[in-house]
């Protein structure tokens, strides 16, 4: 962490970072602000890319909003999703220890500057939003509660 704040404080763009339980270990450079968590969804639809491990929430709410990632994967379900999402061409998987500060810039700047990319993320974001996957999971649940014999109760 402290190795890619350094990195990216030397960047002209400027950065939101949720540093997390350790925040109080963590040094921000001029150009972040952050906090220990953040309102991951109140926060994603003002950015312009999202620079992650590859965790399932970060990156399911990254395409939510239409948002390009650089990913840096460090276990589990990171591997997976940071692959699929390069493979896909919505982000850039880097090995958090092995990328160089050029490799990490790089990624950034290509990712900010690409318009064809925005454009596809665009519309998979708007495809995503539009099927209402909380009602529609929120709907499931019920629905199979039902069907084994649980029925949902009304707060009292």
């Amino acid at each position: 962490m402290r190795r890619i704040i350094g990195v990216l404080a030397k960047t002209p763009h400027r950065y939101v970072v949720s540093m997390g339980p350790l925040h109080e270990e963590i040094e921000l450079a001029a150009n972040m602000t952050g906090a220990a968590f953040l309102p991951q969804t109140s926060v994603l639809p003002h950015v312009d890319l999202v620079i992650t491990h590859g965790g399932n929430n970060t990156t399911t709410e990254s395409l939510h909003f239409g948002k390009p990632m650089v990913l840096l994967p460090l276990f589990w379900d990171q591997y997976d999703n940071a692959q699929r999402m390069d493979e896909l061409g919505f982000g850039v998987r880097l090995d958090p220890y092995r990328c160089t500060a050029g490799e990490l810039t790089a990624a950034v700047d290509r990712l900010l500057t690409d318009t064809a990319l925005r454009t596809r993320l665009s519309a998979t974001g708007s495809e995503i939003s539009g099927r209402d996957g909380l009602r529609t999971a929120a709907d499931a649940i019920e629905r199979s509660a039902e069907a084994t014999g649980l029925r949902s109760r009304a707060p009292r």
